[in-house]
This record gives C-alpha cells, structure tokens and sequence, in this order.
C-alpha cells in the first residue's frame, strides 16, 4: 500500500527547511552502487587501488550516489502524490568510509502550477561541502 503524504504547496513556506537525512558511508555502499549503476572505477571498490595507485586516502563514494541520497531526502519530504522534476547540485568534496554526509534542504521559492524550488546540499558532519549549489523543483498537490 501506498502512503499518501500531507504535504501541500499550500502548506510550504519560502525560507523552510526540509527533514535533513543522514547517512554514514561505507565500502559496501560503493560496491552495491558500482553494481547499480555500472561504474566499477576502482577508485570506488579497490581499497589498494584507491589508496596506492590513485593516492587517496581510502575509496571514496560515487558523486552521483550521494546526489541519489540527495534526492531521496527530498522525496522523503514531498512524498506521493508529489514528484521531483528536476534535481542539479556541484560536486565538491571526496566522501570517504567513515564519513557521515548530511542531506538538507530550504525552500527558496514558490511558483506557479503548484512548483516549489529548493536549495539542496550536503556536508560531512565537520560542516565541509559533499555537494553545493543545488536546485530540486517539485511539484506538490
């Protein structure tokens, strides 16, 4: 069964932040990714490969696995019957296990045909950017 959300543009405010969400990364997380989505560079599954061949400081997450964690915060938000229609943001900083990266989300504005514009980011728990300058569109019932 499919829950339906209480969320209603009518019910949002400019300036009101959204649920953050937040998620501590592990090895497991890149190679489950890797299997997903097809990209198994070895800076994300191959510890010694990462580390040795790349000189980083262990593997690190796929940037599109965490703008996914990204839009998942927002959906979390919106719910059913509402739907994302667009989600961008800047990849800026290596994730790595270990990390925990927090999800967040502000209202920017309110527009017509029922559409709420966002400012979406993450950062690690020490407040350094993951991904920066993010935009979601939504539309909400």
């Amino acid at each position: 069964m499919i829950e339906l959300c209480n969320l209603r543009y009518d019910d949002v405010q400019v300036g009101q932040e959204i649920p953050s969400f937040s998620h501590q990364f592990d090895r497991m997380d890149a190679i489950v990714y890797a299997g997903a989505s097809g990209d198994f560079n070895p800076i994300h599954t191959n510890p010694y490969f990462a580390k040795e061949v790349a000189m980083l400081p262990d593997v690190i997450a796929h940037g599109l696995f965490n703008m996914a964690l990204l839009g998942k915060t927002v959906m979390d938000w919106i719910g059913d019957p509402g739907y994302l229609k667009k989600l961008s943001c800047q990849f800026r900083g290596m994730v790595i296990p270990g990390d925990k990266v927090i999800f967040k989300g502000r209202v920017r504005e309110k527009l017509e045909g029922n559409l709420v514009v966002l400012d979406v980011w993450a950062e690690k728990e020490d407040g350094s950017d993951v991904l920066k300058g993010g935009e979601a569109v939504v539309w909400l019932p």
